[in-house]
């Protein structure tokens, strides 16, 4: 049974990641009393900077930062840290072997393929504005005459970024987020890695590691929440646990939520994301390879993030059903289809000899993350303001909630606490 604590807080944030430090933070420096709850036994949630695996820190999560003009990049400003920019979109390289974009010839299939599909894709912000008119984004794409082949390859250059099957992904809430980007453009890394940036959130906040929340209680007057740890309580509580936690049932809620709240709940799909590393005895690719992809099973391959990109280390991030399928897999098979698919893009025949090292991270089998990022079918686009709606004492954020900003990113996911965080200090002014 878990002991009570009787000192009570303005507010309790539950989850350390992007979203719940950027709450606490907010809170914190606005004089709250603030308690953050976190049920694993570090920070970060989907952010995780392994640093174990020698000179080459790697990100085990989240990795990039999604636009010169985002939260993420104002608050590594703050904190001192350094962006290395990162050119994946004009750098793409596809098929097998892999060749730049840019350098297929103007009537190369795949090349115009590509090109159609995302003139496509940028038009769905004025396209989609009445969300009775949403449709998935394959429907979509074969509505304007993409035949099969296209929409693999979009399936590949669209949906998987969203960590969604290209069925399944909604171009109403897809519409949405355009019509409200203010990331601007350019990409970046952070050169001292992602756990300093939240490192440097985190200090000086009152955080409990290893406390998963098991119950909240809404009592009117504040909230009661029970861990395995304690029982704490506070006048507001903000909940930043990913969507596929609380669609688990991993958190009883006295009084229930809302059926509205429920339902919005229930109406995300939260599909497997994995990222797979693999170490070389020496790179195997020019200085120029950044980003290269094809139809295959490992579809996605990057250079990840390390001060000397020159350094033998690839990932390969795989998505959705893609992932589905290799997350059952053991890894000495998954490292061997892996590395075979890797020869044919690459163009050489000795890259499984070449190989010294491999490992890969599922966040379908993490049991507080249960995938990647959400997203939403077709005919749901209102869930995600629905899921960010206070209801009594709770507040919600997350990068599902971030319906006035970019999901499935960390700067989403920032922007979503900053927002729960306000809305709390309107209840105490």
């Amino acid at each position: 049974m878990s002991q009570s604590v009787s000192d009570q807080r303005d507010v309790i944030v539950i989850g350390a990641g992007a979203a719940g430090l950027a709450a606490a933070r907010t809170l914190h420096d606005a004089g709250l009393r603030v308690l953050v709850l976190e049920a694993r036994t570090r920070i970060g949630g989907r952010i995780w900077t392994d640093r174990s695996c020698g000179l080459y820190p790697i990100e085990l999560g989240a990795e990039l930062i999604h636009g010169a003009h985002t939260s993420t990049v104002e608050l590594a400003s703050a904190a001192g840290l350094t962006l290395a920019e990162v050119d994946r979109y004009h750098g793409l390289r596809w098929g097998t072997p892999a060749r730049p974009l840019s350098s297929l010839p103007p009537d190369d299939p795949d090349r115009q393929a590509i090109e159609r599909v995302r003139a496509i894709w940028n038009r769905l912000g004025q396209q989609y504005t009445d969300e009775a008119v949403d449709c998935g984004l394959a429907t979509e794409l074969h509505r304007q005459g993409c035949d099969p082949a296209t929409l693999a390859i979009a399936d590949v250059v669209l949906a998987q970024t969203y960590c969604a099957e290209i069925e399944s992904l909604s171009c109403a809430d897809v519409a949405r987020e355009q019509r409200i980007d203010r990331a601007g453009p350019r990409e970046f890394r952070l050169r001292e890695r992602y756990d300093t940036l939240l490192t440097w959130l985190a200090r000086d906040l009152d955080i409990k590691l290893g406390w998963p929340v098991r119950a909240i209680t809404d009592t009117g007057r504040g909230v009661i929440i029970d861990t395995t740890a304690a029982s704490v309580s506070a006048r507001q509580c903000i909940i930043t646990v990913p969507v596929a936690v609380l669609a688990a049932g991993m958190i009883r809620f006295d009084p229930p939520l809302s059926a509205t709240k429920r339902a919005a709940i229930t109406a995300f799909r939260t599909r497997p994301a994995t990222k797979h590393f693999f170490w070389f005895d020496a790179p195997l690719w020019d200085e120029g390879f950044a980003y290269a992809a094809h139809t295959g099973l490992f579809a996605r391959w990057w250079t990840p993030a390390h001060p000397d990109l020159t350094a033998p280390l690839l990932c390969c991030y795989v998505t959705a059903e893609r992932a589905a399928v290799l997350d059952r897999l053991p890894d000495t098979i998954v490292c061997e289809w892996g590395l075979a698919e890797l020869s044919r893009l690459l163009g050489r025949n000795d890259v499984a000899t070449r190989c010294v090292g491999f490992r890969r991270y599922r966040w379908a089998y993490d049991e507080y993350a249960r995938g990647g990022y959400a997203h939403l079918p077709p005919g749901l686009a209102w869930a995600r303001p629905a899921l960010a709606a206070a209801e009594g004492n709770l507040h919600f954020a997350g990068e599902a909630t971030a319906y006035d900003s970019n999901p499935q990113t960390v700067h989403g996911a920032i922007d979503s606490g900053r927002r729960a965080a306000r809305d709390c200090l309107a209840v105490f002014r």
